[in-house]
């Protein structure tokens, strides 16, 4: 398992992984931070799906969780789509073999369970050809890395899910197949996984992206969803806008007033997203040692920063928040922040 292996190999390996994809860039360098990149294709391929899968599995469950909360929703089959055509030269092959991938058509990365597509029947693997009768372009082979053609083929599907029901065709192995998919109400926010050896995390207003290195730091799903539920935080909150949700098949909606909560940005972030993640079903009460065993490992959070307490007084604060949860919890008060 990727959590039991120590946080500077994990980031290592994957740095090297994402790279190989497309619009993927790292900030930082492995070798400056003295770690060891030293690995096969295959493998880092391996360790950097792997990844993948479990960030979709969390940001999943947030998503779901707290589709009332958030500013931009959408019919989501809760999938994580790859394509042959986003993958280096030197990792496409690995990828076509072990994933079945053909050009720009969507392949089947993750799956998590109790999705839309997991009660569909469909599974990790699968290629995805048709929607609604329409077929998805393979496109054409190309020697580099590139993302726009499988991304025609992701808005058809989101644009088809925004509709209601659909109905997919898929190739498993050598079958041609058909499945039903009835899509769940979600965040409309994907889930990014951004090559870096930089332990961070970020939301834009479309998405929420976590670092290889970030992700890799994480020993559990719990610690995991208290990155990502911060980040969510800032959408519910407003922090981050989005003025295109249309594009993709998102909707806006309005939202219930939250409880204002002093001290900038981060701390209402902070305080939220640890609700986001409770309301998920994870274990919220992870959160304070989280950040203090964040804050022994990474110097530059120990200290406050220009609107970031320091990770003692996050995790201070964040004690008062799980305080906050657990009696709510107790009374049956509903978990809203």
């Amino acid at each position: 398992m990727l959590n039991r292996r120590s946080p500077a190999s994990v980031a290592a390996l994957l740095i090297l992984a994402a790279t190989a994809l497309s619009g993927c860039g790292s900030s930082g360098s492995a070798q400056e931070a003295g770690l060891e990149i030293a690995a096969p294709a295959e493998q880092r391929l391996i360790a950097l799906t792997d990844l993948d899968q479990r960030v979709a599995r969390v940001g999943h469950r947030l998503a779901v969780a707290n589709a009332a909360l958030c500013p931009a929703v959408r019919n989501s089959a809760g999938w994580l789509l790859h394509a042959a055509s986003q993958y280096s030269a030197e990792l496409r092959p690995h990828a076509e073999s072990r994933f079945g991938l053909d050009g720009d058509l969507p392949g089947l990365l993750a799956v998590p369970e109790g999705s839309a597509a997991d009660l569909a029947g469909l599974r990790r693997g699968d290629l995805l050809l048709r929607v609604n009768g329409e077929a998805l372009t393979r496109g054409v082979d190309r020697r580099t890395a590139a993302f726009e053609g499988v991304e025609v083929n992701i808005r058809k599907l989101d644009l088809a899910l925004a509709e209601g029901p659909v109905e997919v065709t898929f190739r498993r192995g050598d079958a041609e197949l058909t499945a039903r998919i009835t899509p769940q109400r979600a965040c409309g926010y994907d889930v990014q996984l951004d090559p870096s050896d930089e332990l961070n995390a970020r939301a834009d207003g479309k998405r929420l992206y976590i670092t290889t290195a970030m992700a890799g730091f994480t020993a559990t799903d719990d610690e995991l969803a208290v990155v990502l539920g911060h980040e969510l935080a800032h959408h519910v909150l407003g922090h981050r806008g989005w003025h295109e949700a249309e594009t993709r098949g998102r909707q806006t909606q309005t939202v219930p007033a939250l409880s204002e909560t002093a001290g900038g940005t981060e701390r209402q972030a902070d305080r939220v997203g640890l609700y986001l993640a409770a309301r998920a079903g994870f274990d919220s009460s992870i959160a304070p040692a989280f950040w203090r065993r964040f804050g022994a490992y990474n110097w530059r959070v120990r200290y406050p920063q220009w609107n970031h307490p320091s990770a003692e007084a996050r995790a201070r604060a964040l004690e008062d928040v799980q305080a906050e949860i657990s009696a709510r919890r107790a009374s049956g008060q509903p978990l809203v922040p």
